[in-house]
């Protein structure tokens, strides 16, 4: 849902990607394109990161390997665009569905509150997506969102982060 702020982590996630992450001693390849309704809040939004080690020739995701979901609407509009590989991230009190997939609750929202800011709520989501997912270093997403963030938020977001890769194991073990 726009507002929610899954274009900010989007746009940070394909910066750390393509500015701040190596592998092997190589750069990665980034492509984001995001898409919302014409209500600035409330309305639907979407964001898509491609991440590559090879450069990226076609923008577009058919089927993702990762689907991070932060509301029951974007549960409805999205999960048919899923794989059976799909992994699906999810903010457990957000989004009432499960999929038929390997998928992670995290408390996202009700952490966000707990800190004080539920504007927070996508770097928390951002955090356990990184730790679930690995698709770049902890360094490196940091590194992005200082560069990204309004100017004073480091800290919250740095908390926000922590609690997000928290969470993110621990969902990870209880699957296992």
């Amino acid at each position: 849902m726009g507002g929610q702020g899954i274009i900010f982590s989007g746009i940070a996630l394909a910066r750390a990607a393509s500015l701040y992450e190596r592998r092997g001693g190589r750069e990665l390849y980034a492509i984001q394109t995001q898409s919302y309704g014409p209500e600035a809040r409330g309305g639907s939004s979407k964001c898509d990161v491609r991440i590559s080690s090879t450069e990226i020739f076609h923008p577009f995701i058919e089927v993702p390997d990762y689907l991070v979901l932060m509301s029951q609407p974007a549960y409805d509009r999205f999960i048919g665009a899923t794989g059976p590989d799909t992994v699906v991230i999810l903010d457990e009190a957000s989004v009432e569905s499960r999929p038929d997939l390997r998928f992670y609750e995290i408390p996202a929202l009700r952490k966000a509150e707990d800190l004080g800011k539920r504007i927070v709520a996508n770097i928390i989501m951002l955090g356990a997506f990184l730790e679930i997912s690995r698709v770049v270093s902890r360094k490196a997403m940091l590194a992005a969102l200082d560069d990204v963030a309004p100017k004073g938020t480091s800290v919250l977001n740095g908390k926000a982060f922590n609690s997000g890769l928290e969470l993110g194991r621990v969902a990870k073990e209880r699957a296992e």
